[in-house]
């Protein structure tokens, strides 16, 4: 991970390089060497690459022999959306390749569905570079469409203008992209008459609503370039005659029909309701495909249901109101399932779920999403409760898979909803990474309300009160490649986005085993765990990394179990939240007024950071652990601190109070403390406003690497400061019964540089 981290940096300096001297030999006042040589061989050919290509990448072949021949030692690749801009710098995706690689695949700032140009030039020494190999030709170059192939680069009315979802009140109309359109104009109006209803997307598809039923409409749909404007494409569709059928259902019969009929033609206008209980018992329905009005329960129950897909696959209207009671059963046939969708795109609140749901399979290639309520969801759930149990199992191997109380995949707000079912994700072990929606790089993510938190969620008011159970059984098995991070919360497993006033009230449980238990795994595996939150990591549709988590105003009082035999790197176990987010200096990630009242235990072989409030490092102000953490036993080098395990990148911890207990049996050298178990060597000044009131037990007392404020320095070439003389630290306590005093405040070893401003009560 790192490493490929330090690589990218350094291809983005030389690009930044190359582009630099692109900019200075175009610049007329400049004199340095460099820049364009149409003497030096270019690229002879370049090609798009199917095979390695896929929904948000780019992949390329070429043939640069010549190039090679003469000295070249790198090529830039850039995909454009202006073919005329002559300046590198301005391109949408550069990248740089070595020779002698003559393949790539492109990822950095492309997005799925979008055109680019791409071409190819070859570098040379002194910042000299060939003349561009187009893909096609300079003169009829070819567009790149993501995730779908080469098309040709031509500007003209958008081709395949089609309607579905016709209904009484409205249609859905789609077309296909038009090559660098910047926008579309779509237009209707009643056949032969009237002015045109002029409506301007970047979308290539548009629902009308609120139209007359059984009327002829005409379509037309322009592409916009800038100024430039193509010919219309054309057409036409007729509304359907409107229904006779009452919204209003009292019956099993009215509810069959609105399935099986009404729904599927319902206009954003249209309301359903249901006036009293309806009775499924014995009864097959169909999955709606697609919904996009109201359906109001007004807290009636549906009753014998046993069904293995959403209600409705794609919801992009409103449900609200509606219980499902114990006597239904939920075995999921689907990948994205939720009793009441597969896709929320629309709204959900005041749902109940009473009912079990069991997801079953004997191997898991394709990532499944597997809720109470929603499976993947873009629009905002509120008021909603689950009573039931949510367990997905796998008896053989499995890719990622987001399991949770509510909602699988989340990219919008969750308000106010409660999970009392436990929730429960066994397999044998996890074949490798895969993309979820837009996380990359996704593994298992399991939390009481939520499992993925996608760009877009927050999540506020929400209260977890079941297990929240995570298992792997023979993590070795075909395992060729670290598996880093798995994500498990009491309330959601990867946040990118607020949580805020939510609390956690279930246990956490987390078992990742060798077959053959307290052997090592042969690569890293790293899981990350949280009363709260697990941690957010790798949502991305590039290779940025969102971090931009927060928990603020929560409490945990679920305890927490990790039980692992990874060896290999450290896992991270926190009362609030495991890993925060990335590992550097500046973080949107932060933990605000929260309090950890859950206690901790970590047991097996494995390598771990485990704090009271976090495990790894992040801002900390104004939260306090009160929970006993326990480790039962681990890898000597894991660390261990009251409010936090590990602390670097100059992140803030401010107004915290380090309270509880930190029993430890074992013996670790990574660091045991109260603050801080474990001080990274960089630049650091902070503190202000802490307290340090722990119970600290070892098996013997390592000055060197125990203390009452820090367990241990990593590191000796950069200062740290905790506390200042304005405010100190307040320091109380004990270490092996001894109380706090000047020799035990912090472990000796390595501690040039470093200051920590205390005062013992």
């Amino acid at each position: 991970m790192y490493k490929d981290m330090k690589n990218y940096k350094i291809l983005t300096v030389a690009a930044c390089l190359l582009a630099l001297a692109a900019c200075k030999q175009e610049n007329p006042y400049q004199t340095v060497p460099g820049g364009l040589d149409a003497t030096k061989p270019a690229v002879a050919s370049f090609n798009y690459d199917a095979a390695t290509s896929g929904a948000k990448s780019a992949g390329f072949t070429w043939d640069a022999a010549q190039a090679v021949s003469a000295g070249a030692t790198s090529y830039t690749i850039e995909l454009t959306d202006d073919v005329t801009n002559p300046n590198v710098v301005n391109g949408t995706s550069i990248t740089i390749v070595n020779v002698p690689e003559t393949s790539a695949i492109v990822t950095k700032n492309i997005k799925a569905g979008a055109f680019y140009y791409a071409r190819i030039r070859a570098n040379y020494p002194g910042y000299y570079f060939s003349n561009w190999t187009y893909l096609g030709s300079e003169a009829n170059p070819l567009a790149v469409c993501v995730g779908t192939g080469t098309v040709e680069a031509k500007f003209g009315a958008p081709a395949n203008l089609k309607t579905s979802n016709v209904s009484e009140t409205g249609f859905k109309a789609t077309w296909d992209p038009v090559p660098f359109a910047t926008g579309y104009v779509f237009e209707y109006k009643p056949a032969s008459t009237g002015d045109w209803e002029k409506v301007k997307t970047t979308a290539t598809t548009y629902d009308a609503d609120g139209l007359v039923g059984k009327t002829a409409y005409d379509i037309r749909v322009k592409a916009v370039k800038g100024e430039e404007e193509s010919e219309y494409s054309t057409g036409s569709v007729t509304t359907l005659e409107p229904s006779k059928f009452n919204p209003q259902m009292s019956k099993l019969s009215d509810f069959i029909e609105f399935l099986n009929t009404e729904a599927i033609l319902a206009g954003a206008a249209s309301e359903y309701t249901l006036e009293a209980d309806i009775d499924l018992t014995g009864q097959t329905i169909p999955a709606v495909e697609s919904f996009k009005g109201t359906l109001d329960g007004k807290g009636h129950v549906i009753k014998g249901l046993k069904n293995g897909k959403p209600l409705f696959n794609t919801l992009t209207g409103t449900v609200k109101n509606l219980v499902f009671d114990a006597s239904c059963e939920f075995a999921p046939e689907v990948a994205f399932f939720g009793i009441v969708a597969g896709d929320n795109q629309g709204t959900i609140s005041g749902v109940t779920n009473k009912a079990k749901i069991a997801f079953a399979a004997s191997s898991l290639a394709d990532p499944a999403l597997v809720a109470a309520i929603a499976g993947q969801s873009s629009g905002e759930i509120s008021g909603c409760t689950n009573e039931g149990a949510v367990s997905v199992k796998i008896d053989g191997a499995t890719v990622a898979a987001g399991v949770a109380g509510i909602v699988g995949y989340q990219a919008a707000a969750i308000n106010n909803c409660i999970n009392k079912g436990n929730i429960s994700f066994e397999a044998k072990n996890i074949s490798g990474k895969v993309v979820v929606v837009d996380a990359t790089g996704a593994l298992p993510t399991i939390g009481g309300i939520a499992g993925y938190g996608a760009p877009g969620f927050s999540i506020s008011g929400c209260e977890n009160h079941g297990v929240v159970d995570y298992k792997i059984t023979a993590a070795e098995t075909d395992m060729t490649a670290n598996l880093n991070r798995n994500q498990i919360g009491g309330i959601v497993g990867s946040p990118c986005g607020a949580v805020s006033n939510s609390n956690n009230y279930g246990a956490v449980n987390v078992s990742l085993k060798h077959s053959t238990p307290g052997s090592e795994l042969p690569f890293e595996f790293i899981v990350c765990v949280g009363g709260i939150g697990g941690g957010d990591y790798e949502f991305t549709n590039t290779t940025e990394v969102f971090s931009n988590t927060s928990y603020i105003n929560c409490v945990n009082e679920g305890n927490i179990t990790v039980d692992s035999d990874a060896q290999k790197s450290n896992s991270a176990i926190g009362g609030i939240v495991g890993w925060p987010g990335q590992e550097k200096p500046v973080t949107g990630t932060s933990v605000n007024g929260c309090t950890n009242k859950g206690n901790i235990t970590g047991k097996g072989i494995m390598k771990c950071r485990i704090g009271g409030i976090e495990g790894g490092t992040g801002v900390i102000e104004n939260s306090e652990n009160q929970g006993v953490i326990t480790i039962e036993s681990a890898n000597v080098g894991s660390a261990v601190g009251s409010l936090c395990a590990f602390h670097s990148q100059g992140h803030a911890i401010t107004g915290c109070t380090a309270g509880g207990e930190v029993v430890v049996k074992c013996d670790l050298t990574g660091g045991v403390g109260g603050l801080i178990g474990n001080v990274g060597n960089v630049e650091h000044n902070t503190g202000a406003g802490c307290k340090v009131n722990c119970k600290i037990t070892v098996p013997t007392y390592n000055a060197d690497r125990h203390g009452m404020v820090v367990g241990y320095y990593n590191g000796t070439s950069k200062t740290v400061v905790l506390g200042s003389a304005d405010s100190p630290i307040e320091v109380s306590g004990s270490i092996n019964g001894t109380s706090a005093n000047a020799d035990n405040i912090f472990g000796k070893a390595n501690n040039e540089n470093h200051t920590i401003n205390y005062i013992i009560k």
